[in-house]
């Protein structure tokens, strides 16, 4: 049985870092808890090279900057299950992303074993073991942290490790090594976020808005996202998405008018009526509003458009013997379309993913052709 250190002075972890500076693998994984805050409060870093087994208590050892270089090292791999949450962690807490890594979730597709394959269903595909998931929704912030949950932490990077080799050993024998490599370093350096005057057109109804009244809830949204990161807070805890749309729709000038709007919280008017308010006043005297929102269903040629390309990918998947929804899935797809049409808000100044790396390798001539 491996028995986890637990790491809760900057001594042992300053001991511990120094320890895996010659390690080659890093199986890590992170438990954290993100309800109300817009970042994600931290509550356990998981990390095992296959000798010490080390369980890092943030709540305890408040410095983790002996930590952070691990993660860039160019030595070590680290591995991670779906890490696109553990990524943002990093990025916020030790403003760095891991380099190099692979995503074990990504190789796990490229064999053929489903494109969102779970952590406890790859350990029973490798390790042939069932894991507990009784405390995937603890409280990691609560302390002393029981001794199911420090099981269940230490689980989750034990059998990454165990699996890791095999499971690469399959990827290899796919030919599908580099592409396992690049994919897992997009995921690592994705940025999920839009910049805050972009921000409106995460807004799901926004496309209803005449060019006034998206001004205005670009506005609103500038100033939620502002609002949000200064008090830590989800961005539904400061104002709701619904209820940005209906202040943008209506475009109140008093805080009565707020209180008059059904679907506006009255909490929300009084803490944030004056914010609003100059929100909407900027919105209206913009004098260069967005451009109004077509929907991509909403073009002629649509239908005809994503089914074409969605025929290509599953031609040019079944030569490469990839899984179609690896090489695009349907968000990928309205990406390449959106980019065309500059449909659903200007373009990103970014490539659509399925025309760089190796998707582009794969299908630029042939999408060239339909697009």
């Amino acid at each position: 049985m491996i028995t986890p250190q637990y790491i809760d002075t900057h001594s042992a972890l300053v001991d511990l870092c120094n320890h895996y500076q010659s390690a080659t693998i890093l199986a890590i994984d992170t438990e954290f808890v993100r309800e109300r805050t817009f970042h994600a409060a931290l509550g356990l870093i998981q990390v095992y090279d296959g000798e010490r087994l080390a369980l890092i208590d943030p709540v305890a050892v408040e410095d983790l900057s002996p930590f952070w270089p691990l993660l860039t090292n160019k030595a070590i791999v680290k591995v991670l299950h779906a890490g696109s949450e553990d990524y943002e962690v990093f990025k916020h807490y030790g403003k760095c992303v891991p380099e190099p890594v692979v995503d074990t979730q990504v190789a796990a597709a490229l064999i053929g074993l489903g494109s969102s394959l779970g952590y406890a269903k790859l350990v029973q595909e490798f390790c042939d073991i069932e894991l507990d998931k009784g405390e995937s929704r603890t409280n990691w912030l609560k302390r002393p942290l029981s001794d199911a949950q420090l099981s269940y932490a230490a689980n989750d990077v034990i059998y990454l490790y165990q699996l890791y080799q095999p499971l690469m050993a399959r990827v290899k024998d796919s030919n599908r090594l580099d592409i396992c490599v690049e994919e897992s370093m997009r995921l690592a350096n994705r940025t999920v976020i839009r910049p805050p005057m972009k921000k409106y057109l995460d807004i799901g109804n926004a496309w209803q808005l005449n060019t006034v009244q998206l001004s205005v809830l670009q506005q609103l949204c500038e100033w939620r996202f502002a609002t949000a990161v200064e008090k830590n807070l989800a961005l539904g805890f400061v104002v709701k998405d619904a209820e940005l749309f209906n202040i943008a729709k209506l475009m109140p000038q008093s805080k009565n008018q707020l209180f008059t709007i059904e679907a506006l919280h009255p909490m929300v008017v009084k803490r944030y009526h004056k914010q609003i308010l100059d929100a909407v006043k900027k919105g209206k005297d913009n004098p260069t509003p967005p451009s109004p929102l077509t929907r991509l269903i909403d073009y002629p040629q649509y239908k005809q458009k994503f089914k074409a390309i969605k025929s290509l990918v599953g031609e040019i998947a079944q030569q490469h013997n990839i899984p179609p929804e690896m090489l695009a899935s349907k968000k990928l797809i309205h990406e390449v379309l959106s980019d065309v049409w500059k449909a659903e808000g200007e373009k990103s100044g970014n490539q659509p993913v399925l025309r760089t790396g190796w998707r582009k390798v794969l299908v630029e001539l042939e999408l060239l052709k339909l697009i």
